[in-house]
């Protein structure tokens, strides 16, 4: 058994490295082929109540405390579960425990953080002070684990929701948040297994991350509408958008846990996934919002299919193929979002809750070996069906 990672920081029992508006908008024509969207002025528009450079450090932080997060959760998980577990079976139940609350659970906090409508800040405060518990407590490893899946879930719908409404209509910020997990889940399993750090200093950073986010990401105000105005893709109907980008989640998942990487035999080709899958997530954004998300989507994931199907043992190609693949985790992130503009914390929790479907495969079910080239294919061209038919061709926006 070993992890995968995802944006939600959950594991599987493989590795992949995968793994309304409140701003007035005008439509007009570009040169380019593409809609040009500006500002019309709207009262209660979110780019009236903070100012850039607050939501710019608030994305840093955010970013930044997503990476430690997911290490203290990783570090609890395999330096204490995982060894304080004797029967696979039981540990296979545990990280199927932990996906399940840190990655469903997120669609109720979501959607009650959409209810209540705290400050952004405020739920990952609260993620990070029980994660920090999991991390200190002399109490059972099942007990542990459940505190920093539960806190993990918080704090990613806290940052979720501010990496969407401020995304000014672009993809880019949604995808640099939603990066930082990667690198944190391989650094946070590397230092569990290998008792690189003591609990207490885990803690610390912690601690710190919390300071950071309480001076820098309790803004006033904060709005809870996420007004990206993508122009019409082929499909209209909302509901239809939703389930679509919710299916195209779900099978890159599916691929995700059942892709083996099986050269990560040095601490350095151990990291190599997270950090082009980092890449992947964090580049993926900028790319739609510069070239047009339905291009970049399908395309990247076109390319892959045969990298991560066929010379997944090969690490250039691999980390090509993996790179390409993560490309879309802001698309459809912001596609979905789109069609839920007054409840980006329930649209967060629901693109978490598909990663959690499409992972869980993994634990009951065995894929042999000659069925995953042409499944990974097959499933591919799923996601990317979904993608043409829900994912706006190009979009400019203005300043």
């Amino acid at each position: 058994m070993a992890e995968t990672g995802s944006p939600g920081g959950g594991v599987g029992m493989t590795k992949t490295g995968s793994p309304g508006g409140g701003v007035g908008m005008t439509k007009t024509g570009s040169p380019g082929g593409g809609v040009d969207i500006t500002k019309t002025g709207s009262t209660g528009g979110i780019l009236g109540i903070v100012r850039p450079g607050s939501t710019a450090m608030s994305l840093a932080v955010f970013s930044l405390t997503h990476l430690v997060v997911d290490f203290a959760c990783f570090f609890v998980l395999f330096g204490v579960f995982y060894v304080g577990v004797e029967e696979l079976p039981l540990i296979s139940a545990g990280f199927l425990l932990y996906n399940a609350v840190a990655f469903a659970l997120q669609v109720p906090i979501g959607f009650l953080a959409d209810k209540v409508r705290f400050s952004h800040g405020f739920f990952a405060v609260v993620g990070l002070v029980v994660v920090l518990l999991g991390v200190l407590i002399p109490a059972s490893p099942w007990l542990r684990l459940a505190f920093c899946a539960l806190g993990n879930a918080c704090f990613h719908i806290g940052g979720g929701i501010d990496s969407l409404v401020f995304a000014r209509g672009r993809f880019a910020r949604s995808g640099i948040f939603i990066s930082f997990g990667a690198l944190g889940v391989a650094l946070g399993t590397l230092s569990g297994k290998g008792e690189l750090l003591t609990p207490a200093w885990v803690a610390v950073i912690l601690a710190i991350c919390t300071l950071l986010v309480l001076r820098f990401c309790l803004l006033k105000k904060q709005p809870y509408e996420a007004p990206f105005s993508f122009p019409p893709a082929r499909i209209k109907a909302s509901e239809l958008v939703v389930y679509l980008c919710l299916i195209a989640i779900v099978v890159r998942a599916v691929v995700g846990a059942y892709t083996p990487v099986p050269w990560k035999s040095t601490v350095f080709l151990t990291l190599l996934p997270a950090i082009v899958v980092f890449a992947g997530k964090f580049s993926g954004g900028m790319l739609a919002d510069r070239f047009g998300a339905r291009r970049v989507a399908s395309m990247s994931l076109l390319i892959s299919a045969p990298l991560l199907a066929f010379a997944n043992d090969q690490i250039i190609l691999c980390c090509i193929g993996l790179f390409l693949f993560n490309i879309t985790t802001a698309v459809t992130l912001c596609v979905l979002v789109d069609k839920l503009p007054q409840n980006p914390g329930l649209g967060f929790g629901l693109t978490t809750l598909a990663l959690f479907v499409g992972t869980g495969f993994s634990f009951f079910f065995a894929m042999p070996e000659s069925w995953r080239p042409l499944l990974t294919c097959a499933l591919i061209i799923v996601a990317i069906g979904c993608i043409m038919f829900t994912t706006p061709k190009r979009l400019r926006i203005g300043n």
